[in-house]
């Protein structure tokens, strides 16, 4: 028996490239690469990087209300392009994928309370899924079951994925997706420390170094059915070659993208393009690389979006999906900034001008942290 379809009912975004899904395809179309400079005050010195942040309202990246400012607003745009009544919002269930959650509040309220009394200062008494959970209820209605996912860098595509699967075997009707991933002096500094950030991102060229973080708010509703964007399914797997990274070889990696292509009884040849992972870390681009020669003969269309988000960690899956979405939409593959240069061990060479969108099914990588790997399936009707 087939699997009943599900559809992208409604998306919403905020990242570097602006706030609102269309302002940020529109930015995305344009070629923006809207980086900025952060510094990180309070150690022997100044930590100074470069930071994919929302554009600037004035109030800083790291002021403790913006997930409350913010959150709702983007996914209201979701709920509100699904056209969600508030009946079948109080039935709709939540997934949420995130790595660091509401942290950047907890660092707010311990910084205050260790300025007014240092000795009954705790840190990071809470990490914020629950305020996630009852903001949803709050200011969206949101009162179906939730969960959620922290699985490193693959949390909000493998939160995309339980729900398409809840979703087609019939649990529930709707779902509301979020990615969630907003600036933090913990996640920074980690980040810092363990030597993984470059001054520029550029995935699968030769002279990449590392990553480029950046902040954002995904949002997706899925419901069952079909449209103009259906979401097939996907599949993860778990690779325990290293701590950081998939195995170079690729092996781990086309052994995923073989499973999903299988799920959806597709051949290789099927897949009109590719949204890498692509970290411009040389372990990771590698490995991507390295699987996706073993799974295609030809490699369709390569792009990948973290040239113009930075690497938005848990908050990567929803963010990516919804702005990838935007794009097909719009019936275009972004290019990749940042690649001039191939690197000749790696085969890949991605696009470097943007290319047309037609509609058929498209590949979309992930990859974190712990060995998890996901890769979901996007397809385009017309």
């Amino acid at each position: 028996m087939k699997t009943p379809s599900v559809r992208v009912a409604g998306l919403g975004l905020a990242c570097a490239l602006g706030l609102g899904l269309e302002n940020c395809v529109r930015s995305l179309r344009a070629g923006e690469r809207p980086a900025r400079p952060l510094s990180l005050e309070g150690w022997g010195d100044p930590i100074r990087l470069p930071f994919y942040s929302f554009p600037d309202d004035g109030r800083g990246p790291f002021d403790p209300e913006r997930l409350e400012r913010m959150l709702p607003q983007i996914a209201e745009e979701a709920l509100s392009a699904a056209g969600l009544s508030p009946k079948q919002r109080r039935r709709t269930a939540l997934f949420v994928g995130s790595t660091a959650y509401g942290i950047a509040r907890a660092e707010g309220e311990y910084l205050s309370l260790l300025e007014r009394a240092p000795g009954s200062s705790f840190a990071l008494s809470r990490i914020g899924f629950q305020e996630i959970r009852e903001l949803m209820r709050e200011t969206c209605g949101i009162e179906g079951p939730d969960f959620a996912f922290n699985t490193a860098c693959t949390a909000s595509a493998n939160a995309l994925l339980a729900a398409q699967r809840s979703l087609s075997v019939g649990r529930f009707d709707h779902a509301l997706i979020l990615g969630v991933e907003l600036a933090n002096r913990t996640t920074l500094t980690g980040f810092s420390g363990l030597q993984l950030l470059a001054d520029e991102l550029r995935p699968f060229d030769a002279r990449r170094s590392g990553i480029v973080l950046g902040e954002g708010i995904g949002a997706a509703v899925l419901e069952r059915g079909s449209g103009r964007l259906n979401f097939p399914g996907g599949s993860s797997n778990s690779d325990t070659y290293s701590v950081t990274s998939a195995n170079p070889d690729g092996s781990s990696i086309a052994r995923l993208e073989a499973e999903v292509l299988a799920r959806a009884s597709l051949k290789p040849d099927a897949i009109r393009g590719i949204k890498a992972h692509g970290t411009a870390s040389p372990l990771n681009d590698a490995g991507e690389a390295a699987g996706l020669r073993k799974t295609f003969g030809l490699l369709p269309p390569l792009t990948a979006l973290k040239p113009y988000l930075g690497h938005t960690l848990g908050a990567c899956g929803i963010v990516e999906f919804a702005l990838l979405g935007g794009a097909l939409a719009e019936g275009f593959l972004p290019a990749v900034p940042g690649f001039s240069q191939e690197d000749p061990l790696l085969g890949v060479r991605p696009l470097t001008a943007a290319a047309p969108a037609p509609d058929g099914t498209y590949l979309l990588n992930y990859f974190g942290f712990g060995g998890n790997n996901t890769a979901l399936l996007l397809e385009k009707s017309a």
